[in-house]
């Protein structure tokens, strides 16, 4: 017995340790968000710790510094960081239950505060970064298994990094580098899709989180997209007392890849040589020689120009004003701090959920974030009963993480009854959370979340020539404003925080493509006129299901995940004013 007291002791202390590990906290310092960030606008902050950013897409990023494995070091950083300027820098405490386990290897340690060899560091592979306070540890990987990892170090060791090992990590404490923090540009490298690496490991797909099929936070390929605002220096995002800033929304519409083959472009290849421009093999290749076809359709077919003309002298079906004044001031807080002025003067529980936000995004956590939130929700849920809402109204809330209160911020809004409609910058700006939120929102008795209309797909030419040819093609008189207005909510979620379709839905979207051109081709043997606009329709729907492809593998998705998300897309733009031929 006496010999046993020992091994029990040490069974018991490494169990203990085994459970600190595992809820071992991590945190960094949030600078805030910038428009056109580059990294040499901080160079005062090197010295505090190892400074990275977060692309959040439309030319955004979330800039940090350091990680930090106790709350004391990280409060003495951002410390630092307010003395240099940035006053509404605040700790951010990442919490490892929100990460994955994944299989890296780590081949290298330096220190932040010399200079990093990152080009020849770049020859290993991707490149991810471990932050601990004065020391950054480099990784590569993710492999699809640990042994994968491992058969991979030979090839890593020959390359000078004796040192080299394989492990599992959590996802938490990992950050991918890109050309912000390592000052080398990769060269443009068109994206391959269930590829095989020079490793001999297949390409990782993206890991799932929880029961959503949601977007993982990733720094997008955009593909050589130019998503410059103009502006030669960053624009801090973050609300200041003061004057009203704004900022232009540009014309983002994604370059095509012409490397990927789909059937989208077959079928536009195929409806292009119906136009007689198009003569080349039916490839499924968008070459110069598909987007010369296309534009020589643009010219020479009357029906297709005349639903140009149309489409730039009439708004797109559906578009509404802003609504009320309350609504108003939340669709303009994004880029109009001097819009808080109007939340100030209401009293409405929204009202006082955004002043909360707009306090958090300036200058972190604090009691009055917390009561204005607490007395917010508790107003918003009085005397209302919510199923399967994924948070308690009645509970009083601490609030340390600033995503913690954009989805309590998505859940009033699908949950409390109100009219308002969620500000397409919220989404934008907090893409995981909005997804999220979409998902747990659809479990909600008539709990959809409304988002405002953000229109961003709409403003591409493209989709303004489709919709025109559409809409002239509806029979309905007036327009049901609901429809549309629902199909535009759909719209901004596909836009802001989309998520790949599941088996189901992707064969409901399938099935409506094939019984919509099904119909289509139905209708145009009754008439020749018939014929013309189905063909000018033809053209104009393959390009924007191309177009749309593309737009959502900039984000990340595989070919097939990219066709799905196109298809609900035109769904949104299209299936009102179409239903008859379906």
């Amino acid at each position: 017995m006496k010999r046993s007291l020992p091994l029990l002791a040490l069974l018991a202390l490494l169990a203990t340790a085994a459970v600190a590990q595992e809820q071992q906290m991590y945190f960094t310092v949030q600078v805030g968000t910038f428009i056109d960030a580059k990294p040499e606008d901080f160079t005062a902050l090197r010295p505090v710790g190892f400074v990275y950013a977060q692309d959040l897409g439309n030319n955004l990023r979330e800039v940090y510094v350091g990680g930090y494995s106790s709350r004391e070091a990280a409060e003495k950083a951002a410390a630092d960081v307010r003395a240099k300027g940035y006053a509404n820098a605040f700790v951010q405490e990442r919490l490892p239950s929100s990460g994955q386990t994944v299989n890296v290897v780590q081949f290298a340690t330096r220190r932040v505060d010399k200079d990093i060899e990152w080009e020849e560091f770049m020859k290993v592979g991707d490149l991810y970064a471990i932050m601990s306070g004065n020391l950054i540890k480099i990784l590569t990987g993710p492999y699809n298994s640990l042994d994968a990892a491992k058969n991979d170090l030979k090839r890593i060791r020959k390359m000078g990094y004796k040192d080299a090992f394989a492990k599992t990590e959590n996802s938490v404490y990992l950050h991918q580098l890109s050309d912000f923090e390592t000052g080398v540009k990769r060269d443009l490298i068109p994206i391959a899709f269930e590829q095989t690496t020079a490793r001999g490991v297949s390409a990782p797909t993206e890991p799932q989180v929880q029961d959503y099929n949601v977007l993982m936070a990733r720094t997008p390929d955009a593909g050589g997209v130019d998503y410059s605002y103009g502006a030669s220096t960053p624009v801090d995002y973050n609300y200041y007392p003061g004057a009203a800033t704004t900022r232009a929304a540009p014309v983002s519409v994604p370059n095509i890849r012409a490397d990927v083959k789909r059937t989208s472009v077959m079928n536009l290849q195929t409806a292009l040589k119906a136009e007689n421009t198009y003569s080349s093999s039916i490839d499924g290749y968008y070459g110069n020689g598909t987007a010369s076809a296309y534009a020589e359709a643009l010219q020479k077919d009357r029906t297709l120009r005349k639903y140009e003309a149309l489409a730039e002298a009439m708004p797109l079906p559906g578009n509404q004003d802003a609504g009320s004044e309350l609504q108003q001031a939340i669709n303009g807080l994004g880029d109009n701090p001097a819009a808080l002025t109007a939340l100030e003067r209401s009293n409405d529980p929204m009202a006082m959920a955004y002043r909360a936000y707009m306090l958090f995004a300036s200058y972190g956590p604090s009691n009055q974030v917390n009561q204005l939130m607490n007395t917010a929700i508790r107003a918003a849920f009085s005397g209302r009963m919510v199923a399967n809402l994924p948070f308690d109204p009645n509970a009083t809330y601490a609030y340390q993480d600033l995503n913690q209160l954009v989805l309590h911020l998505n859940y009033m809004h699908c949950g409390s009854g109100t009219n308002l409609s969620a500000p397409c910058w919220l989404a934008e700006r907090h893409p995981q959370e909005a997804a999220m939120a979409y998902q747990a929102c659809a479990r909600v008795p008539n709990g959809n979340l409304k988002v405002q209309n953000c229109g961003q797909f709409e403003s591409w030419p493209d989709v303004k020539l489709l919709v025109a040819i559409a809409a002239d093609l509806n029979p309905d008189q007036p327009f049901n404003q609901q429809r549309l207005s629902q199909a535009a909510t759909e719209r901004s979620r596909l836009y802001s925080a989309p998520s790949a379709l599941n088996s189901s839905e992707s064969k409901a979207v399938e099935a409506w493509n094939s019984n919509l051109l099904r119909g289509l081709d139905n209708w145009a043997m009754q008439d020749p006129l018939h014929g013309q606009l189905t063909t000018a329709f033809k053209v104009a729907y393959f390009q924007v299901q191309v177009r749309l492809e593309d737009y959502f593998m900039n984000k990340g998705y595989k070919v097939e995940q990219a066709r799905g998300l196109a298809l609900a897309t035109l769904h949104t733009l299209v299936a009102y004013h179409m239903q008859r031929f379906v």
